[in-house]
């Protein structure tokens, strides 16, 4: 399909698209549109970036009508995911005038009270969603339209009671479209009691394409960071995300990378929403261009121009990889996927290889040591201290693998209750010069 026109949508639609200078759809839009502008239940499986939003956004901004009460409700994991599917709907709507509502814990309540009374679109996070509904600020019973987005996040945050909540607050006839980067047994059991004989639209995983390219490299832990300065400065890359498992993590690579000439920034858990909000504005708009984060930070990411995913450390768990690679290489630009892979990750880079059934290319390099020592004021034997959800916390005396496990970290924010993520802070020892070695069973496969 080589237009938005062909599409059996407004010329308004079609203007508003045009001046964003959207003019082919991708194919997951080429897909999706048709079966949901018929009313049709739709399952979508797509991965990151891949021009979802607009599959749900197009179709329902045709079929509300100005100033007839609440007519759409978007379901999303995070409040950054609610803020930028509810900016593709105040681009996409201006001809026809349309006000979207976006609700979210963690700020006042009133005010979006206010904005959901005067909206026909809702776009918001389980949590603030229950509070409004349960204040009798919030009436579904006559919206007929129902997205879910990003419903494997949703489910994996433990919203699933949370979702069906909200869905039995919707009228028994409506029309449903469920997104998921994968379907698991959570998602299913929510597909078959909620969705009608829905079309489903099953799209292979962008790491089959050739516009990302997955490569890494075998390093010992202490000198990941030597090879990490190394390669963004000798990368020829733009913006570039880099993954940590500990928040501890993340503020340490941000001063180092600072230290050695790179503009960098971190976002985590421990930061307000207001900051992670003018840290992630700030990113986007090339004031630096090296972020730092972890996932539960970094749920809801969606900057178009990164040209490099850095994973300092592998997730326990494919699916996280794959939304983490999921943020490069989108809307069909090119990217990168780099794995620093010590040998803490072995295991989890076997289970990565046989869940993905990809070869993921090796490549060496040789890099410069750089020194790197913990400073502090007060205590001249201070030792970083690694913290628990209880905040009880152990020291680190002797460790020479840099960085190391960690117990889980509090909770996001209230919208992500339910989820436990490891996310919280560790601690780092010196890192001493690159040496040969011989690796395990992994290096020899």
């Amino acid at each position: 399909m080589e237009s938005f026109k062909e599409f059996a949508i407004s010329p308004e639609i079609i203007q508003d698209l045009e001046s964003r200078r959207l003019v082919k759809p991708t194919l997951v839009q080429e897909k999706t549109i048709p079966e949901a502008l018929k009313g049709r239940d739709v399952l979508v499986q797509s991965e990151t970036g891949s021009g979802k939003t607009l599959c749900f956004a197009l179709p329902s901004i045709q079929m509300i009508s100005k100033g007839k009460g609440i007519q759409a409700l978007i379901i999303t994991p995070t409040r950054e995911l609610a803020k930028q599917v509810a900016n593709e709907y105040d681009k996409f709507s201006k001809s026809k005038g349309l006000k979207t509502a976006i609700v979210y814990g963690g700020v006042s309540i009133n005010n979006q009270i206010n904005e959901v009374l005067r909206s026909e679109v809702i776009v918001g996070t389980p949590g603030r969603l229950l509070d409004l509904i349960g204040r009798n600020a919030l009436n579904l019973r006559n919206c007929p339209i129902l997205i879910i987005d990003e419903a494997d996040k949703l489910m994996e945050m433990g919203f699933i009671e949370d979702v069906e909540r909200i869905i039995n607050e919707l009228p028994k006839k409506r029309q449903t479209l469920m997104f998921s980067a994968t379907i698991n047994t959570q998602v299913n059991k929510i597909v078959e009691k909620f969705l009608n004989n829905p079309a489903k639209i099953f799209l292979e995983n962008m790491i089959k394409n050739l516009i990302l390219k997955q490569y890494y490299y075998d390093v010992s832990a202490k000198d990941r960071i030597s090879l990490l300065v190394h390669l963004l400065k000798k990368e020829n890359r733009g913006l570039v995300l880099i993954f940590a498992n500990m928040k501890h993590q993340t503020r340490f690579i941000s001063k180092v990378l600072q230290k050695n000439g790179i503009k960098a920034d971190c976002i985590n858990g421990d930061m307000s929403q207001h900051l992670r909000e003018k840290v992630m504005q700030e990113f986007s708009g090339g004031k630096f261009d090296v972020l730092i984060a972890t996932d539960v930070a970094a749920r809801g990411i969606h900057v178009d121009d990164i040209t490099h995913v850095i994973n300092f450390d592998l997730p326990d768990d494919s699916d996280t990889y794959l939304h983490r690679i999921g943020r490069t290489a989108r809307s069909g630009k090119k990217g990168t996927a780099i794995i620093l892979l010590s040998e803490k990750d072995y295991r989890n880079m076997d289970k990565l290889r046989k869940d993905l059934k990809q070869n993921i290319e090796k490549k060496e390099a040789e890099f410069e040591r750089i020194k790197i020592e913990y400073k502090s004021n007060n205590n001249k034997n201070f030792q970083p201290r690694q913290h628990n959800e209880h905040g009880q916390g152990r020291d680190f005396k002797k460790r020479s693998s840099g960085f190391g496990g960690g117990n889980r970290g509090s909770r996001d924010d209230r919208d992500n209750r339910g989820f436990r993520q490891r996310d919280s802070d560790s601690g780092s020892s010196r890192y001493s010069s690159p040496h040969k070695r011989n690796f395990s069973r992994f290096q020899r496969r």
